[in-house]
């Protein structure tokens, strides 16, 4: 694994749809399940309560946790609260003149690695009619009208950083040359990014103390930005659309926002909010002096928090896609290698 290695040949995941007649059919291109990367558990559940199944899906490499909403929007859902895990309900139903018999039951897991079903729900389609419930091992079955929905997860419900926030990547990320020429960066050597703001109290008042730290330190190079200086701006959107990206969809930014650069050019650790000498300091220990192993990194105390697993190759192709809209060509081009 920490090598990038993998042992069933980077292949991409696979859903299956049962038709019905005996037979599955290979769904996975158009249902949007077929991730190249590494998946470990899919779970399924009804999370915004609309009376679909929706799909939570966890990965080892790449993004580590996804959401998917299923929009089949039913007329009415079948709700069963059994309890104990192997409880199950045999539900018969009506469609166009043809029957179906569907079997409900909570097991102990629904899905690899994922945990217990506390509740089976089957969604009923326009116009289909519940004939027969049969409770085979307990009761609660009911059928429910369709229910007022909960509001649209938003993308930032799925990823929240609280600030101020210290996100450590697992796998760091190779900066572009010419922003590493541009912020002063000495190969073999740390160095800090600092992104500050002239109405931000936090940087009036607690950075000029971390500031004055780093430099009496010595051991690890300062940049910093200011928004309001227009020579920085174009470092300020720079630095702040590639934080973005790591830190995921509906991230929060503030100043300081800082960027950890470690001695081979690669982003190490990006700060939002406060920043602390205590802190900055391990990570000058951690990730530059004398390097963690890779999957440790985010293990240390505090904990960080982390996207992608170490070692594995990362798609930089949103990255890539972020820079080129905000107008950064050039570092595009450096992801899209």
């Amino acid at each position: 694994m920490e090598s990038g290695v993998s042992w069933s040949g980077h292949e991409r995941n696979v859903a299956w749809l049962q038709s019905g007649r005996g037979e599955f059919v290979d769904v996975s291109a158009i249902s949007g399940l077929d991730h190249v990367d590494d998946g470990r558990v899919a779970l399924r559940c009804d999370w915004d309560g609309d009376g679909d199944l929706d799909l939570w899906l966890r990965f080892r490499s790449g993004p580590t946790l996804r959401f998917l909403e299923n929009q089949s929007d039913p007329e009415r859902h079948l709700a069963f609260d059994p309890g104990a895990p192997g409880a199950s309900v045999l539900v018969e139903t009506r469609l166009q003149g043809d029957a179906h018999r569907t079997l409900l039951q909570t097991r102990t897991a629904d899905g690899y690695l994922a945990g217990v079903r506390q509740r089976a729900v089957l969604a009923l389609r326009p116009g289909e009619e519940v004939l027969e419930v049969t409770a085979l091992a307990a009761q609660g079955a009911r059928v429910v009208e369709r229910p007022e929905p909960r509001p649209a997860l938003a993308a930032g419900e799925l990823q929240p950083v609280d600030l101020p926030a210290r996100v450590v990547l697992r796998s760091s990320l190779s900066l572009p040359g010419e922003r590493l020429r541009d912020m002063g960066f000495e190969p073999g050597r740390a160095q800090l990014v600092i992104v500050e703001d002239p109405d931000c109290a936090t940087c009036r008042e607690v950075l000029p103390a971390a500031v004055t730290a780093i430099e009496r330190d010595g051991r690890v190079g300062l940049t910093r930005l200011n928004t309001g200086n227009p020579a920085d701006g174009s470092a300020v959107r720079w630095a702040s659309t590639t934080a973005a990206h790591l830190l995921g969809p509906g991230a929060e930014l503030d100043t300081p926002l800082s960027l950890f650069v470690g001695p081979a050019g690669r982003l190490e650790v990006v700060h939002v909010g406060e920043l602390g000498w205590d802190e900055l300091s391990r990570d000058v220990e951690w990730f530059a002096l004398h390097p963690v192993q890779g999957a440790l990194r985010s293990s240390f105390d505090p904990p960080g928090v982390s996207r992608w697993f170490h070692g594995m190759a990362r798609s930089t192709a949103q990255l890539a896609q972020d820079l080129l809209e905000a107008g950064f060509v050039s570092e595009s081009a450096h992801y899209s290698k």
